[in-house]
């Protein structure tokens, strides 16, 4: 389906108040407040029929395989993009309010609306940099990797004429993204490389495997496994004749996989880091919550007893990952409201995703490791207002590690949020109603670093 942008955090969801309610309609809501989810459900017989739409990611109605609706249950199935929604009504809330699984799990409530309700939003960085496009030397590329399975399809762009050019491929952020990795409307890699390309850089951004053109397992990799995917790309920029210097960059997810890649890529000549984490993957998840939540108003008391819950999880899947499924379901069930059945179903799609391979891996990792052998170039940068990666607790832990680094630059960017929008608060809620896409004034602090170490 579409992105989930950064990290994400596993609760405990709640039990609801219901009340009968027709699901037949139009339902909107938002993965962790970013992604826009439109859901339109008809009545076909004694049954169902369906869509599915990410609107900022893509116009496309994916049809849903299977709909299960009772007066005060919805659940839907998107097989294709492995997806599962298990949700009750809340009278209160006038919505349902559930959880989506897709590889990773994530609370979604949907509200009714009416086609009146939707529309589009301005991107204008968007509709500049796909203008752009006509100004420069464009190919869409297949690239191999060492992975049976696994082909990535990417778009390679370049200042017209032989070169031969600096390039760098950029490596998204954490969940399905493609090339562009779209959020909220916003082609965050599009207008990147429209810079880059502006600057007279080539670019490389590729769909991640199993999303979009590219072929392979999504659900079933890890962190790993997508820096594996990003060496391959670039090689695949090594190989060619208008091509004289190969760097990375990475956002968010694609901040860890970057050292990883260049550590064992002599050809890696330089890094930047956008929103890169410096701390271990389960403190890292444990802030964004705290910060998220803040943000979204959740009170302190219901804020402490998430995180408790949250690091019971984490241990868990930490110290025995293997039977890590089995424990967190007495974690889960522990913490059911008093009085209430507690609903196999959803504790399924609470435990089955943080049991995932992704994030297995993701939680035990710590980038110091990898950030302490950089010896090449190193730009950071984080945004003041980030709350997926703050920088008062990821910058100081980079600068450290990148101490023996001689040309490391780190730099925390004022106003700006995890996407590097100009905004108010940071919360991510925030992103799909900001009219930028990517403040000028970092791509320009990107673009001039990248173009001063490849003269």
């Amino acid at each position: 389906m579409h992105r989930i942008w950064g990290f994400f955090a596993a609760g405990v969801l709640l039990a609801t108040t219901t009340h009968a309610e027709e699901a037949a309609g139009i339902w909107r809501g938002k993965l962790m407040g970013q992604l826009t989810i439109i859901v339109r459900i008809e009545k076909e017989g004694q049954g169902y029929k369906g869509t599915l739409q990410s609107p900022d990611q893509s116009k496309a109605l994916l049809p849903l395989d299977t709909i299960s609706a009772t007066a005060d249950t919805l659940s839907f199935d998107l097989k294709r993009i492995n997806g599962h929604y298990e949700g009750h009504w809340d009278d209160a809330q006038k919505a349902w309010v559930g959880t989506w699984s897709q590889g990773q799990s994530l609370p979604l409530s949907l509200s009714r609306i009416y086609e009146s309700d939707l529309s589009v939003s301005h991107r204008p960085q968007v509709d500049a940099a796909e203008a752009a496009l006509a100004q420069y030397h464009v190919e869409s590329v297949q690239i191999a990797t060492p992975t049976p399975g696994v082909t990535l399809a990417g778009t390679y762009s370049a200042p017209k004429g032989n070169g031969p050019f600096p390039a760098v491929v950029l490596i998204a952020g954490s969940g399905p993204n493609t090339r562009d990795e779209t959020v909220a409307g916003h082609k965050v890699f599009l207008v990147l490389a429209d810079a880059l390309n502006r600057a007279g850089i080539a670019v490389l951004r590729y769909d991640k495997r199993g999303i979009g053109g590219s072929t392979g397992a999504y659900a079933q990799a890890t962190t790993a496994d997508f820096a594996d995917d990003a060496q391959a790309a670039a090689h695949w920029l090594g190989a060619r004749k208008d091509v004289k210097t190969i760097g990375l960059i990475g956002h968010s997810e694609g901040g860890i996989i970057a050292p990883l890649v260049a550590n064992r890529t002599p050809q890696v000549q330089f890094v930047g880091l956008l929103a890169g984490s410096a701390v271990r993957g389960d403190h890292l998840l444990l802030s964004q919550q705290v910060l998220i939540g803040r943000a979204n108003g959740m009170d302190e008391a219901a804020l402490s007893r998430a995180q408790a819950t949250n690091r019971k999880i984490y241990d868990a899947i930490i110290a025995d990952p293997a039977n890590a499924e089995t424990t967190l379901r007495a974690i889960v069930a522990a913490e059911w409201p008093a009085g209430t059945p507690a609903d196999p179903a959803v504790i399924d799609a609470i435990v089955k995703p943080v049991t995932s391979p992704w994030m297995s891996w993701f939680l035990r990792y710590d980038p110091q490791v990898e950030l302490k052998k950089l010896k090449i170039p190193v730009l950071a940068l984080t945004g003041e207002k980030d709350l997926q990666v703050a920088a008062r607790d990821n910058l100081p832990v980079m600068k450290a590690a990148l101490a023996g680094n001689p040309d490391a630059t780190l730099r925390e960017l004022p106003g700006l949020n995890h996407l590097f929008q100009t905004a108010g608060t940071g919360a991510p809620s925030e992103y799909g109603d900001i009219e930028e896409t990517f403040a000028p004034s970092a791509l320009k602090i990107v673009t001039d670093w990248v173009s001063e170490r490849t003269r």
